[in-house]
């Protein structure tokens, strides 16, 4: 039989295998880009939630209640307008400012992916050359030899701890979108206590508010991975400004402090995944490696059953 074709894609295969490490590499590289975007961006999402803090208040203390009315009598009134406008002004600085920041690193993940362009174009052909030629192999070469034997076990080591990494990086992924789920309940809770003080004098002081959608969010994430970090609840309660001056009862800052620990959750998630995906993609080149290594195997073979 006429070996030419085969000989053809081992010759291309080992002219272009050096494009797959720098594309993998590069893979990696906007992968952690993308992970450090994740936090400027929840940035940019709180300043946008500050926003509509304010504006909700000015509603209410624009709106002519029966609590307001007391306190233009007390001349307090205005003050409240006044904080609240300035609150307003701040947080759309502040969303500004993020908003800069976001686009910034977005920049930087676009820079990296036109560098890999190139790269991404010869890694696609490649593996398209160790298809071809493993159609080839597989009807050009029958019986069983050790050497080869060997290797096709070798590649489906190496493909089983692909999985493994792959398991554990997608749970990951899974658990960080259910504390961003939890993150965003506690949100909108908080959003909702300084809109209405009603819930918090329903259940009196010192009583906790706590979301049925984030505990059942962070119970769900636990079951997933267990290995997740627990943390303690916020005890002592701080009564100072944020960063646009609004000042939050020991209720609304207990959720604002829970919501920093899911922070710092999301934040060790994503080392556990960046330490999986460095290993995966040295496993990625060590899978491409060994492939390359059995078909060349079985082309030797193929040759000296010709000579």
């Amino acid at each position: 039989m006429s070996t030419e074709a085969i000989d053809q894609l081992i010759h291309a295969i080992a002219n272009i295998s050096h494009v797959e490490r720098p594309y993998l590499e590069n893979q990696l590289v906007i992968k952690k880009l993308e992970i450090a975007k994740e936090p400027v961006d929840q940035e940019h999402h709180e300043a946008l939630s500050k926003i509509t803090m304010w504006e909700s208040e000015l509603v209410s203390l624009n709106s002519w209640t029966f609590q307001w009315a007391v306190m233009k009598i007390t001349c307090g009134l205005q003050a409240e307008k006044d904080r609240a406008k300035e609150g307003l002004k701040k947080a759309n600085t502040l969303a500004a400012e993020t908003e800069k920041k976001v686009q910034e690193e977005k920049d930087k993940i676009h820079d990296v992916e036109i560098k890999n362009e190139k790269y991404s174009v010869d890694y696609r052909t490649l593996q398209k050359y160790r298809e071809d030629i493993s159609v080839l192999l597989d009807s050009a070469l029958t019986g069983s030899f050790p050497s080869v034997q060997t290797l096709s076990e070798n590649i489906e080591e190496i493909k089983k701890k692909s999985a493994e990494k792959f398991e554990k990086i997608s749970k990951l992924d899974k658990v960080k979108e259910l504390l961003k789920g939890a993150d965003f309940a506690l949100l909108e809770a908080i959003l909702e206590l300084r809109q209405s003080s009603v819930k918090e004098h329903l259940m009196g002081e010192g009583k906790v508010y706590f979301p049925q959608v984030a505990y059942d969010c962070l119970t769900q994430a636990r079951e997933e991975y267990p290995e997740l970090p627990g943390f303690k609840s916020p005890t002592e309660y701080v009564n100072e400004a944020d960063n646009t001056g609004a000042y939050y009862s020991p209720m609304q800052k207990y959720l604002w402090d829970v919501r920093r620990r899911l922070s710092e959750l999301v934040l060790w998630c994503d080392n556990e995944a960046l330490a999986q995906l460095t290993d995966e993609t040295e496993i990625q080149i060590e899978l491409g490696s060994k492939i390359d290594e059995y078909n060349f195997e079985r082309r030797r073979i193929i040759k000296e059953g010709l000579n």
